[in-house]
């Protein structure tokens, strides 16, 4: 059986301006996760946004939580 390298588009590619979050707050990354995922399914599920999506869901739940 080969084996082939998967990327992971779950794992999330900080870009410059993006509030750091600690790696360890799992809850966190959970719900940046979810809501990513409904981000990709309000967009009509189009492949080749999950950075997209999981970049603007970062922002959104980041800017909540500092309120």
């Amino acid at each position: 059986m080969s084996k082939e390298t998967i990327s992971n588009p779950a794992t999330p590619t900080m870009s410059a301006g993006t509030p750091q979050m600690s790696p360890n707050d799992a809850q966190a990354q959970d719900r940046i996760a979810l809501l990513a995922y409904e981000l990709y399914e309000q967009r009509g599920r189009q492949e080749g946004r999950a950075s997209e999506d999981w970049v603007n869901a970062e922002r959104q739940l980041v800017s909540a939580w500092s309120k």
